[in-house]
């Protein structure tokens, strides 16, 4: 009876242990991968406001394309920042992959993931 409880106390120590690990696998963006349903507005635009449309870089009177709420979507698709036809020659979508843009630090591979997407749709203004 003993040796039972310490075999049930042994598995229930491994287990807790092996069930706390975690790996945090962080994959590029995958170009092949079926785009997911991305918003401008509510997904892109909050990456514009925090890591772009800042004075000095893409804010108003900063470079081109301006990316304040207001002026983003048209200063990317009538500049031709965005390739709606081969998605992955989008300046935008090479810039921020390239890590060359946002000077202060390359995206999360997420948010690249989600501009990719959002060209791969047809960089919809929704």
């Amino acid at each position: 009876m003993k040796v039972r409880k310490i075999y049930w106390v042994m598995a229930m120590l491994i287990m807790a242990l092996t069930t706390g690990c975690y790996y945090d696998v962080i994959t590029p963006p995958d170009p092949n991968a079926p785009p997911q349903n991305v918003s401008f507005s509510n997904d892109l635009q909050p990456i514009f406001n925090t890591s772009c449309a800042t004075t000095g870089c893409h804010g108003d009177g900063g470079h081109n394309p301006i990316l304040t709420a207001d002026k983003s979507y048209n200063a990317l698709l009538s500049g031709g920042f965005v390739n709606t036809t081969i998605p992955t020659e989008s300046i935008l979508y090479k810039e921020i992959n390239n890590g060359l843009m946002p000077p202060t630090g390359k995206l999360p591979q997420v948010q690249i993931q989600m501009v990719l997407d959002w060209i791969k749709i047809g960089a919809p203004n929704n």
